[in-house]
């Protein structure tokens, strides 16, 4: 959910719905909610492209698949985040891979909710409450409004309804067994009756009307149901009846019930009066928190494995302060009747600063005297103490919790088998304890938004807390449940400390830490980060303090290779063990952040260092950025100048990118690393990178049409480039000043600053630069309806660029006379020089000037009469801006195909604009108002047209 929107509820049981504050959500076409189904049932799971079109077009795939799936995601993404800005990053859809991940919160899917129901009823009916059950599971039905995944057709759609339409019908049974178990049976012969003759071949369905009737007290329509069960499982299927089925009937026949026997349900014994035992029963769990807030999804989950296993072993991991121990206890005494001989606790004090961890002997020890064993016959060796410990626990129901575990090596010892239950927590992930005894993992996350204000109020207990900035203060605790304790400590100790002043204080991020402190400097955030590092290998930690000298929001294994002067696989074990530790998280493969306040201690450490080592790393991580944009750059289908790019420190490391689409994908996930890096150069004084990194992002950005981030980088890049006195630089910055200012259509601006680039390019006699600059000051001549000059100025670039060799120069001056004549209108003259452009820019290798150039041919051809020929040129020009990956020049060649179809009256200029429509739209181009009118047009001449 975006912060500020009201939360999202999804629903797949019936007609596939999005309901925002009682409001549908309208989700577009057709296939757009297909898509929105196959993310929902697998929500929270990667989910691929191939994967998505095989769902939604099974057999039948068009050829515009990949880019189809891309609008639909794209309106989808708006449809439910309409509030997020426009280059924002989405929260709810996420790219992941080469696919797509949909988040949905706990309890936010209709479907999620009947499945924790039917869970809760299962544990009722355990412990032998069959009446409350019963009550859980018709809340539970009655999520079913109507067939599941209404409105979505196609193959994937049919099985997916086909199974949850099987998973109603198996829960329907399970409601009618707990109703037969507490005598509703008359009052189920209606259901029963409707259910059988709908699905007449399902057995159990035979057989729960047959005990319904008996129950009723009519035993004669119970032999009646029995003998049409069993013709038709005959005559549909050609077999018998089952042995349960036919249990019911041999019961009815003889007169006895049919109800099966029932185990007596356990009841714990009460312990109110000790009485002397031969074996002692150990209840060692400390207090359990008041409250636990925000994890009923885990508390569900470790309830379910406890039911699904014999003596499992669960492993309670997450970051330091995120409320592990809170967690572990709160469920161990939730379940402690289930273990009715006996709690073990121990603290293995894995992260405390003050002391050493328990000797895995000395655990033995405390166990063994639990359990009753004397001092003077406790064995000697661990060995010994452990097998008389499994000794002790054999066959006994036991739940053991081993709290703060730094390592598994050492836990073997005290496991007990089954039916024993142990809960362990580790801030690591322990993978030898996976690995060795199945151990089934319960990750912790930082709590949601709604949860840690709730957190916030319960603890300060204040009435006069506003809600904005409570909300503000959860947010700068980073839903870290220690964090928020914190701060609510201190408003309930301080009740003239204002919500909104101790937000303040925490918006400097280096004071945060020290404001998170409790007043004898135990339990602070800081503290508890320091011990999650002190357990650290050493590498890890030293990079642990390099990355927060990182000015992005992720890190993967090549930029920390870089920046901590590492061999890349020492890099990514570093990175794995700070994952493993909750130090990092991965957000997607290869790729590694740090939630908020582990951000700031990172920071924090960063600031530790010594000056050398900070920019030593500094350094390497830009030209670590430097490098590889300049590679990516130089792939792009788009013609560069010559500047010469040359880190200092060439990293050893560097992705593969080999290719157009590669270099736009690592341009797409480093986008936000890379300005940072640009933003941080800028602003601390590496006026090299600070331009440098600009230049190779321009080309990048201009195709993506992310206009105010270039002007923002450009126009710092300029200062830097003033800054070195460098007139290559200069002239550079000036030029692309130029051109990104003429997007925002600030021609008197873009004029100076082009002139400027030219004034600059003649100073230092650089030819290939004069022609450039002089094709941009004639197209902004052009753009203020100056024609002379500017065809003047296009003429002067032709001659320097043929004296200078330049024939990409030569063929964007060729290029903008040609479009001075299409907009004078003058068709006949525009096409050679457009022709002419198109033959150097194919020379030379400039896809995305021959697909703008195709595109003009074509509205010049259409303009003459010519719409064989327009049409063709067109069709050239979406293949090329096809084969250069360019979606802006792909929107360019659908809009140009849609006026040459509406103007031949075929069908198919709605599809192109559409298809433009959303190409635009998706890149937030301002080329999409003019489509969208076109489209608009069109669309309503048609209603007309049927209409009349």
């Amino acid at each position: 959910m975006t912060h500020g929107e009201e939360p999202l509820r999804f629903e797949v049981l019936g007609l596939l719905r999005v309901v925002r504050a009682g409001q549908e959500v309208a989700l577009g076409a057709a296939k757009q909610r297909a898509v929105l189904a196959v993310l929902l049932l697998a929500r929270n799971t990667p989910v691929s492209r191939g994967q998505i079109i095989e769902a939604v077009w099974g057999d039948n795939v068009p050829s515009s698949a990949v880019n189809l799936v891309q609008t639909y995601v794209a309106g989808l993404r708006r449809a439910l985040e309409p509030t997020r800005a426009r280059r924002a990053p989405a929260e709810l859809l996420t790219s992941v891979g080469d696919g797509y991940l949909m988040r949905i919160e706990p309890g936010a899917l209709d479907l999620d909710v009947f499945e924790r129901q039917v869970l809760l009823a299962n544990r009722m009916r355990a412990t032998g409450d069959l009446a409350g059950a019963a009550v859980e599971l018709d809340d539970a039905l009655a999520l079913f409004r109507a067939e599941p995944l209404g409105g979505v057709s196609g193959l994937h759609a049919d099985v997916e309804r086909g199974r949850l339409v099987e998973r109603r019908l198996a829960v329907l049974e399970e409601r009618a067994e707990l109703g037969l178990a507490i005598g509703q049976g008359p009052e189920l012969v209606s259901q029963l009756g409707s259910m059988v003759a709908e699905h007449p071949l399902r057995e159990r369905g035979h057989g729960l009307l047959m005990r319904a009737l008996v129950q009723a007290g009519r035993q004669a329509e119970a032999l009646a149901a029995y003998r049409e069960a069993r013709a038709v499982l005959i005559e549909e299927l050609g077999v018998e009846p089952g042995p349960e089925l036919r249990r019911v009937h041999q019961a009815v026949l003889a007169g006895n019930s049919p109800e099966p026997e029932r185990a007596p349900v356990r009841v714990p014994q009460q312990q109110s009066v000790p009485e002397p035992a031969p074996v002692t029963v150990p209840a060692q769990l400390p207090r359990a928190p008041v409250a636990l807030i925000g994890r009923d999804p885990e508390l569900a989950g470790m309830d379910a494995l406890l039911r699904g296993h014999d003596g499992p072993v669960l492993l309670v991991t997450g970051p330091a302060g995120v409320g592990k121990t809170a967690l572990a206890l709160h469920w161990s005494h939730r379940v402690r009747e289930e273990f009715p001989d006996g709690q073990l606790y121990v603290d293995v004090h894995g992260y405390d600063p003050n002391r050493e961890p328990l000797e895995i002997g000395e655990v033995l020890n405390r166990f063994l005297r639990a359990l009753g064993v004397p001092a003077g016959e406790t064995p000697v060796s661990v060995d010994e103490r452990s097998a008389l410990l499994r000794t002790r626990l054999a066959d006994r129901r036991m739940l053991v919790m081993l709290d703060n575990v730094r390592g598994s090596a050492d836990l073997l010892p005290l496991l007990p088998g089954a039916p024993s239950c142990v809960v362990v927590t580790s801030r690591r992930r322990l993978v030898g304890l996976v690995a060795q005894v199945e151990a089934k993992l319960i990750e912790l996350d930082m709590l949601d938004p709604d949860a840690a204000v709730d957190v916030l109020g319960r603890i300060a207990g204040r009435s006069d807390m506003e809600a904005g900035a409570l909300r503000s203060l959860a947010e700068l605790c980073d839903g870290l449940p220690l964090a928020l304790r914190i701060a609510a400590a201190r408003l309930a100790v301080s009740p003239r400390l204002r919500v909104a002043e101790l937000v303040e204080e925490l918006q400097d991020e280096h004071g945060r830490l020290a404001a998170l402190g409790l007043e004898d400097g135990e339990g602070t955030v800081r503290a508890a980060l320091d011990a999650s590092r002190r357990a650290l290998p050493a590498e890890p930690s030293r990079l642990l303090a390099i990355v927060g000298l990182h000015p992005g929001a992720d890190l993967t294994p090549h930029v920390v290779a870089a920046m901590g002067d590492v061999p890349l696989i020492e890099a990514q074990r570093a990175l794995d063990a700070l994952t493993a530790a909750n130090l990092l998280s991965v957000s997607e493969p290869g790729r590694h952040f740090a939630h908020d306040l582990v951000r700031v201690y990172t920071k924090t450490l960063a600031g530790e260092l010594s000056e050398p080592e900070r920019r030593a790393a500094t350094g390497r991580m830009l030209d670590y950025y430097l490098h590889c944009a300049d590679l990516a750059d130089g792939l792009l289908p788009i013609n560069r100048g010559s500047v010469l790019v040359a880190p200092e420190h060439r990293p050893a490391h560097v992705p593969v990118i080999s290719g157009p689409a590669d270099a736009t994908a690592w341009f797409d996930a480093e986008r936000a690393n890379l300005i940072a890096a640009a933003e941080l150069a800028s602003s601390s004084g590496w006026h090299v990178h600070a331009w440098q990194l600009p230049y190779t992002l321009s080309r990048y950005l201009w195709l993506r049409t992310e206009r105010e981030t270039s002007l923002r980088l450009t126009e710092a890049a300029l200062q830097a480039a003033i800054a070195l006195n460098d007139d290559d630089a200069r002239f550079v910055m000036q030029f692309n000043l130029g051109v990104a200012l003429l997007q925002f259509e600030r021609f008197e601006e873009a004029l100076q600053a082009q002139r400027g680039a030219l004034e600059t390019a003649r100073r230092k006699e650089d030819v290939h630069q004069q022609a450039r600059a002089l094709t941009t000051v004639a197209g902004t001549l052009q753009d203020l309806g100056r024609h002379a000059e500017a065809e003047a100025h296009y003429r002067e670039a032709m001659e320097i660029s043929r004296i200078a060799g330049s024939k990409w120069a030569e063929a964007n001056a060729h290029h903008h006379l040609g479009l001075l004549y299409l907009s004078t209108q003058r068709f006949d003259d525009a096409m050679p020089w457009l022709r002419v452009a198109l033959r150097m820019y194919h020379e030379v290798g400039e896809q995305c000037g021959e697909a703008a150039c195709h595109t003009d041919i074509s509205t010049a051809l259409l303009e003459t009469g010519d719409t064989d020929g327009a049409l063709s040129a067109a069709r050239t020009a979406l293949a090329v801006a096809c084969d250069a990956v360019s979606p802006y020049h792909q929107a360019l060649a659908h809009d140009r195909l849609a006026a040459v179809f509406e103007r031949l009256n075929a069908a198919g200029a709605a599809a192109h604009w559409q298809r433009a429509l959303a190409l635009f739209t998706e890149l937030g181009a301002p080329e999409a108002d003019g489509v969208r009118a076109r489209l608009a047009r069109v669309r309503a001449v048609t209603v007309s047209g049927a209409a009349g």
